[in-house]
């Protein structure tokens, strides 16, 4: 293993050792295929809420309807972001590296009756031409990549209007987590948690001549070790009551959360962004 720190676009990665390889074979060998083909329709109803909350607002801050939109999912492994985005009336194309993956994603798409078209891709080296989709996106796959950075730009290109993200934060409710042990800076395959800030996605996106960028934060906390948990709000009044507190809680904290949603557009959209807004 190495270690190299560089600056690219007020970004401070500490890239270590690529380890694509060894992370498909984690993909393949250690991960439940079950899991992976039905989530998140296999997961307690407060995970499934806070995954979709997590997803609309990405959507959201586009600011525009989303149908009959072309999205290209990076790092789309089994195809649950990819059903979010079909069954929101998108033509979908999901990319990632691992084979596997996609066989799930496409009995994930026989099982659920979807249909979106399937590619084998490296984030890095996107094998499509220069604004061949509307929307490029991707939900926590950046974070695995040996640096993240080519894998942005390599979506910027691709897309025709807009570049969608939703990455953890680097903020300081995430620091807290990483030092009491709830998060760390290591996944369990070995790759390095890259985070992300808004000014950090801010220059990227500056640099490569979009025309305005916006960014929402929350706090969205979600582990397979937190499922026992969540399923005591599976009754409706606890349910409820989840909800609720998720709502207060964000109210207070979001904004210094630890999940970071971001829009860009290469295009105008229907309604003005300013300064104050870009910041959120």
């Amino acid at each position: 293993m190495w270690s190299v720190h560089h600056t690219v676009a007020g970004l401070v990665t500490d890239k270590v050792g690529d380890n694509r390889a060894e992370q498909t074979n984690y993909y393949r060998e250690r991960v439940d295929p079950e899991t992976e083909i039905t989530r998140p329709h296999c997961y307690p109803t407060s995970v499934r809420f806070l995954l979709d909350f997590k997803l609309a607002q990405t959507l959201e801050l586009l600011g525009q309807p989303v149908q009959g939109m072309t999205a290209l999912v990076v790092c789309a492994g089994s195809g649950m972001d990819s059903e979010y985005l079909f069954r929101r009336g998108m033509r979908v194309i999901a990319a990632d590296l691992s084979l596997d993956a996609l066989r799930r994603a496409k009995e994930r798409a026989r099982r659920y009756g979807l249909d979106y078209a399937l590619v084998v891709a490296d984030a890095e080296h996107l094998p499509f031409r220069n604004g061949a989709v509307d929307l490029t996106f991707v939900h926590d796959g950046l974070h695995h990549l040996p640096d993240p950075i080519p894998a942005i730009r390599e979506m910027i290109r691709t897309c025709s209007k807009a570049v969608a993200i939703a990455e953890p934060a680097q903020a300081p409710i995430t620091r807290l987590a990483v030092l009491i042990g709830l998060s760390g800076n290591y996944e369990d395959v070995g790759n390095y948690v890259y985070r992300f800030t808004p000014k950090q996605l801010r220059n990227i996106f500056e640099q490569a001549g979009m025309i305005g960028c916006t960014f929402r934060q929350h706090l969205i906390y979600c582990q397979p070790w937190t499922f026992r948990i969540y399923r005591l709000f599976e009754p409706a009044p606890l349910s409820w009551l989840f909800r609720f507190g998720f709502y207060v809680l964000n109210l207070m904290l979001g904004r210094w959360g630890n999940s970071l949603k971001a829009v860009a557009w290469k295009t105008s959209r229907n309604h003005v962004i300013n300064a104050g807004e870009k910041d959120d």
